[in-house]
């Protein structure tokens, strides 16, 4: 495969009262299709959302007070699995 391509995608998030503008690159190995790698990287993006969506509202993971040793990774890894 080997790399084939570099993108550089630039994420605007606007709340009520703040602005804030985040950049991510990325290495690949699809060839410098910029509508075909867009669409991978918002795939990608669209499950890790699921995912935390899913950790909140089903594990309520934000509300998790577990803070002893290796205790809250121990405890995200079983939610994960589960």
């Amino acid at each position: 495969m080997g790399l084939k391509s570099l993108a550089l995608v630039e994420a605007v998030r606007e709340t009520s009262d703040k602005t804030s503008t985040e950049r991510r690159c990325f290495l690949s190995s699809l060839s410098s299709d910029a509508k075909l790698i867009g669409q991978r990287i918002r795939a990608h993006w669209s499950i890790e959302n699921h995912l935390h969506r899913v950790l909140d509202m089903a594990f309520n993971e934000d509300q998790s007070r577990v803070r002893t040793g290796h205790a809250a990774e121990n405890f995200a890894l079983i939610r994960r699995f589960s």
